[in-house]
């Protein structure tokens, strides 16, 4: 995640993960195909544990809503700390043509079922997948737009009260 953070995708080589990581070529080739495969597994893993993160929130008798503002404010943390590396994974995913993107698609699938689960526990009889989108989307957005110049933890406090005012409003 470092190199990738430090030198960029494009700049990237496998040469550079195989000294970060002080492995050989062959360890290397054993585990990835490319250093786009290396991309791949990393955004695996930051989705995964963003969605365990959500899924923790859903304990009985908690808010229905506390994994969702609890991931969301750990994904926008993130950014202070690791903007370069999450700037290239998103604008990875969004690319049609990248092997991020049907993942990026699952796991914004994953997270509309969430939000709707959310409303479904807080009462409300109907939820439209497509606010679910709306929100996912405005939170990539939002993510765009901090990492863009460089997310200072101004930005990301201010992306947190947006989104939480967000989700205020929808869920009330």
């Amino acid at each position: 995640m470092g190199v990738f953070g430090r030198l960029g995708f494009a700049a990237t080589r496998v040469e550079d993960l195989l000294a970060a990581a002080g492995i050989a070529r062959r360890t290397f080739y054993k585990y990835f195909a490319s250093k786009e495969d290396v991309l791949v597994a990393i955004y695996e893993l930051t989705t995964h544990e963003l969605l365990r993160v959500v899924d923790g929130g859903s304990d009985a008798g908690a808010d229905p809503l506390a994994g969702v503002r609890s991931a969301m404010d750990g994904y926008l943390d993130f950014h202070a700390q690791n903007g370069t590396l999450l700037r290239i994974l998103v604008e990875q995913a969004i690319r049609s043509d990248s092997a991020l993107a049907p993942l990026r698609k699952q796991f914004r699938t994953r997270l509309v079922e969430v939000l709707s689960r959310a409303a479904t526990a807080r009462g409300r009889r109907s939820f439209d997948p497509l606010l679910g989108v709306a929100l996912v989307s405005a939170l990539e957005g939002v993510s765009l737009e901090i990492l863009e110049k460089g997310a200072t933890p101004a930005d990301v406090a201010r992306a947190k009260k947006t989104m939480h005012a967000l989700l205020g409003h929808v869920f009330g």
